[in-house]
Parts: C-alpha cells; structure tokens; sequence
C-alpha cells in the first residue's frame, strides 16, 4: 500500500486541494484509494466529498475523518486500498511528524510568497532533524497557471533552492539533498524588462549613433 502524506505549517496553501487531487486521480486510473481528513475541526475533504455525493460526480473518492494516523491506517488497512492520501491539518505540531514516518512520499505545498516559502522551508528543516530521510520530503509551490504566475514561480522555485540548500546549524552538509544552490534572481525577462530604452528623455547609447551626427 502507497501511503502520501500532505502537510504544512500554515493555512491557505492548497495542502487539502493536493491531497484531493491525488486521491482523484488515482481513483480516476482505478486504483482503490482511501483520502483520509486528519483535520476533524476543519473536516476540508470532508466537506468536500459530501459536495461531490449531492453533485453526482465521478469517480468515486472516498474520504474517512481520522482523529490520528494509527486510525487512517487501520481504516485503510480494513478496506485493502491501494494508495492512502493523508491530509494532515493546517498547522505543524506532534501529529505531522508522525503523518512524515507513515508516509513513503511526504508533499509539502507553499505559496509563491516570502510569508509561505519560509514556514514550508523550516518545516522540511525540522523534519530533517527529526530524522525524516530527505528524499521523502517534496515541496511544490501552488499558483495559477498564467504568464506572470509562470515567472514568479520560477523566482519562487530559485529562492527555495537557495534557502533549502543553506547549511544546517551544526552540520556540514546541504539541507536537502538533490537540490541545486541557484542565487535567488528574477526571471530573465524581469531583467530584460527593466533595461533602460531609448526615449525623449534618455539619449541613444553612442553605438546607436551614425556618424557624422552630433
């Protein structure tokens, strides 16, 4: 049994819309999945399960509400499913570093601002010190799929490596494996973008100017 868990260490990140789209998908390529809610306050899947229900939409997902993981697991464990999805709560406490060992694969989304990267970032730090193998830990950032939103995710995307890739207090090695170290600069076009043009106000770089004109 595939066991992913998605967590993070603060709200609004698109952790429980990540774990429904993997447990959608899989459901879609017919695999027996079980999406289990860790989050009984919020109870996001939850909610969102009994909306598909009402709406009739297919494929069937189902989606259990677990007060801990040793329950998600005897739940999948009961119904013989080939992947489980845990959608851990909005906030990192003893619960996440538990759902970190259960899982062969653990996601941690973040949002393309400097207030989302740098909490996912100490989160992947703390588990690593925690003894979480480094490359069970993803991070991916979420962000509409528009030009713009394009370029700031790569900036984003450069910015993580350079700040997952910095040295741990105590330790001589990189953060995270695999990851390369990328100085944290804006797109190309950004850089294209800002040189000076010329205009009335600018005058024409000397190699732009004929000769014989003054």
């Amino acid at each position: 049994m595939l066991v992913l868990g998605c967590t993070s260490q603060k709200g609004g990140v698109a952790k429980s819309s990540l774990a429904r789209l993997l447990a959608r998908e899989f459901a879609a390529k017919g695999r027996r999945v079980l999406l289990a809610d860790l989050d009984l306050l919020q109870a996001t899947s939850l909610e969102w399960a009994r909306r598909r229900v009402e709406a009739g939409l297919r494929p069937d997902v189902p989606v259990v509400g677990c007060e801990s993981v040793k329950h998600a697991l005897k739940q999948a464990r009961q119904a013989d499913v080939d992947c489980l999805v845990l959608d851990a709560r909005g906030f990192a406490d003893a619960q996440t570093l538990k759902v970190a060992w259960a899982a062969e694969a653990l996601l941690i989304p973040s949002g393309l601002a400097v207030d989302d990267l740098l909490p996912a970032v100490r989160l992947a730090h703390e588990l690593t010190r925690a003894g979480v193998p480094r490359v069970q830990i993803g991070m991916r950032s979420a962000a509409p799929a528009t030009r713009r939103a394009r370029s700031r995710r790569r900036h984003a995307t450069s910015v993580r490596r350079a700040t997952t890739a910095s040295r741990l207090p105590g330790r001589s090695g990189p953060a995270t494996a695999g990851l390369m170290t990328k100085a944290a600069l804006p797109p190309r076009r950004a850089i294209r973008r800002c040189r000076p043009r010329p205009g009335p106000s600018r005058p024409a770089p000397w190699h732009s100017l004929r000769r014989g004109q003054a």
